[in-house]
């Protein structure tokens, strides 16, 4: 037990040890991951040997750093799950009970990213829609939707038939037919109350209404035995546009059933100076004061805030900015590059890796997967780039219980006369090797290869052969873009694919919990911050706090000029940040 009590503080002790529901709110850099890892590894030495505990975050890069930090206790982590809230309700609600459903009798897929723009952008224009135009698809518990335009109505329902037709699912239909399971059939919340006697989840304060029902339906299932464990700041809470909501513990414990929940609060920030902290309290929502408690608390660092850059430009800037710290001996996973949106992320990842070849980078835009993470190919594509090795083994073998459960739901007797699947499936896809350069080749092989080690005819299994069609489509037209030439080579692709050591390259909801040394922060314009019709009026300052306070000692804030609406007006600095009065250097 002590050894789990190490290095944290009286506040950080004090929530790990606690033994109910607790909600805890956190402030930037006090140590909120820390705690939820030390929290965990303490819960697996109690847990019974059929139970399982679950860690729900907003990333599976999150998920990820949350298994690897427990792993780093050198104890078993076969009995904790992490992951999105989508992915556990795949896992252990949709596919296990989807039999329960007549939308789902038939068997589903998921959608890839690609189909699904693809699909609603063909009804956007059949039904004169700009396409601008953000057609909200999110349920409201009773099954209907959040929109009052009739049009964008009637393109939301030809786009649900055509998923039925095809017998696909996408991201909202995911939660909301597992909130009609989890209250249709209460046996199904029973069984996975004594499943998970303890869920944590991160970034509490941007969970959707139905993420709380489905949580909520299994404790009241199970008499509340399964025990919650929150983590957030509301003064960080970025999802509201997408019906993120930052719950009161008053409101948590209604809906989950009256359950009673200790509050308690982490305020110390052992992540950035002072100056740092003093910069982004402008834009903090709390009226409490943050003090750094880090070793280097009275450091000046940087802070520096450019509006006379040009768009095009920028990634030159951005260059120059990051050989320079790494000159300075920063290594480059302690640089973070962060924009508002993935239009702006992925061209300016692949300037920026044309522009340093030789600085590896960890970025979602240098991907040909960004389009199709859901697919069953991707799933076992990732384990033929991935490296082995013992740091990523605790991580291997979550990716092969992933792969698992999507093939099992196209082929139910697979490998059903091996022992340890898991431990086969890994070490089979482990022994490939091929000399083949170009990388649409070498993933083609790679299937192949699987294919035929596990005797399986595409032929006779149409689903699954349609997703593998959908896979090499949309990573095909990836690869021909011309700014994206360089990740044809297999070897750069798999650096890209390995590359937990590169600068990271994201946006700032994709960084959310993380801290570097350097943040390097561009297109902070009206209009991206805030997105063009955002209802939250705190929505800005949410989104700068975010940025800001990812930054242990230099922050670098960037309002190009050159953006221009459709209508050719001028994008303008976003007013909150224009508005500060700091002496920036």
């Amino acid at each position: 037990m002590d050894r789990f009590l190490q290095d944290l503080n009286d506040e950080q002790k004090i929530a790990v040890m606690a033994k109910g529901n607790v909600l805890i709110t956190a402030c930037p850099g006090s140590g909120k991951t820390r705690v939820l890892t030390h929290k965990l590894a303490i819960e697996l030495g109690g847990v019974k040997s059929k139970e399982k505990l679950v860690a729900l975050t907003f990333t599976n890069r999150a998920a990820d750093e949350i298994r690897r930090r427990v792993a780093k206790f050198n104890i078993e982590t076969n009995q904790l799950w992490t992951g999105t809230i989508h992915s556990f309700c795949l896992e252990w609600i949709l596919k296990p009970y989807l039999g329960n459903l007549t939308e789902l009798q038939n068997g589903f897929s998921i959608i890839d990213e690609y189909d699904a723009e693809q699909l609603i952008e063909q009804l956007k224009r059949k039904h004169n829609i700009p396409r601008f135009a953000n057609i909200k698809r999110a349920y409201n518990l009773d099954g209907s939707f959040n929109v009052s335009d009739g049009t964008h109505l009637s393109v939301i329902h030809e786009y649900k038939a055509t998923l039925q037709l095809r017998h696909l699912i996408d991201f909202d239909d995911i939660l909301y037919y597992s909130y009609k399971l989890v209250t249709g059939f209460p046996i199904i919340g029973l069984r996975l109350s004594n499943l998970f006697p303890f869920i944590c989840v991160d970034e509490y304060q941007d969970t959707q209404e139905l993420q709380y029902a489905i949580l909520a339906e299994i404790v009241k299932a199970g008499n509340l035995k399964t025990r919650m464990f929150f983590v957030g700041d509301i003064s960080q809470a970025i999802y509201g546009s997408i019906g993120g909501v930052a719950k009161t513990v008053n409101e948590i414990s209604q809906q989950f059933g009256g359950i009673e929940i200790d509050q308690l609060e982490l305020a110390g920030n052992y992540r950035s100076t002072q100056r740092i902290i003093d910069y982004y309290s402008n834009y903090q929502l709390t009226e409490f004061d943050i003090v750094s408690l880090s070793d280097f608390a009275d450091e000046p660092g940087t802070v520096i805030y450019e509006t006379d850059i040009h768009r095009n430009d920028v990634h030159e800037h951005i260059a120059e900015l990051i050989l320079s710290y790494i000159d300075d001996g920063v290594p480059p996973n302690q640089i973070c590059v962060v924009a508002p949106q993935w239009r702006m992320i992925i061209p300016m990842g692949r300037k920026l890796q044309s522009t340093l070849p030789q600085v590896d980078f960890d970025a979602y835009g240098l991907s040909p997967f960004r389009k199709v993470r859901d697919n069953v190919w991707y799933k076992m594509i990732r384990l033929f780039l991935s490296k082995s090795g013992n740091s990523n083994y605790s991580l291997s073998y979550q990716w092969v219980d992933e792969l698992l459960v999507d093939i099992d739901q196209h082929l139910p007797q697979f490998l059903s006369h091996i022992n340890n699947r898991r431990r086969f499936l890994l070490r089979l896809i482990r022994t490939f090797q091929s000399e083949l350069n170009e990388s649409i080749d070498y993933i083609k092989a790679a299937f192949h290869f699987f294919l035929e080690s596990v005797n399986i005819n595409l032929e006779n299994y149409p689903a699954l052969a349609e997703r593998l069609e959908s896979f090499i489509k949309v990573v095909t037209l990836e690869l021909a873009r011309e700014d994206f030439d360089y990740a044809t080579d297999i070897a750069v692709l798999k650096r890209v694919f390995n590359s937990k050591n590169g600068v990271v390259i994201s946006t700032c909801h994709g960084v959310k919990g993380e801290e570097y040394e350097v943040v390097i922060s561009f297109g902070l314009l009206h209009g991206y911050i805030p997105n063009w019709g955002e209802v939250d009026r705190d929505a800005a300052k949410k989104l700068l706090y975010v940025i800001c306070s990812r930054a242990k000692e230099h922050l670098h804030l960037i309002s190009e000029v050159g953006h221009r609406t459709q209508r050719g007006a001028p994008y303008t600095p976003t007013t909150e940040l224009s508005n500060v009065v700091f002496d920036y250097f």
